[in-house]
């Protein structure tokens, strides 16, 4: 005779339970993890955007200008505009932190996340590397994700970029 073994209903229930206590405990943990990464991604796209900016200024002999964009027009710096909505990178041949006609865009960046915000005292409008490398002002860049996360780039007097931990304003 065959026997059918299976699984009772109060064995399910406390199965269920378990899984369900262990899915409660680990949705914080994985919230924390998804905005860090957002965090880390956002940070490293606004400072890769500056390093090269700057090494292409050295590089070209020529002032090279990183400008806020509006997502409509990708290519028209605005200063009504968000970091957080994007930036081109751009030789700026008449130094005056607008892409004009003519000018060459080196790089196009569309936006960060729908939970990220960016701030920038000391760059409101653009930021400008002229051959040497420097910037036409230093400051810092706040990168802010969800009220929680933050990063802060730093420009320094000679114009490079760095990244350290930051706190949301």
């Amino acid at each position: 005779m065959n026997r059918q073994a299976g699984l009772t209903v109060i064995e399910i229930l406390v199965v269920l339970a378990i899984v369900g206590v262990l899915i409660t405990l680990g949705l914080p943990a994985l919230s924390d993890l998804v905005e860090d990464q957002q965090l880390t991604s956002d940070s490293n796209d606004l400072f890769s955007s500056l390093f090269a900016a700057r090494s292409e200024a050295v590089t070209r002999n020529e002032v090279v200008s990183v400008c806020k964009i509006v997502a409509a027009a990708p290519t028209v710096c605005a200063a009504g505009a968000s970091w957080q909505d994007g930036w081109i990178t751009f030789v700026d041949n008449d130094i005056d932190g607008v892409a004009d006609a003519g000018e060459e865009i080196l790089g196009t960046y569309t936006g960060m996340g729908a939970t990220t915000s960016v701030t920038s005292a000391a760059f409101p409008d653009f930021i400008s590397y002229s051959p040497s490398g420097s910037s036409n002002n230093n400051g810092t860049f706040n990168i802010c994700v969800s009220g929680n996360s933050a990063r802060d780039i730093f420009i320094n007097a000679t114009g490079r970029p760095r990244i350290a931990d930051g706190s949301c304003p």
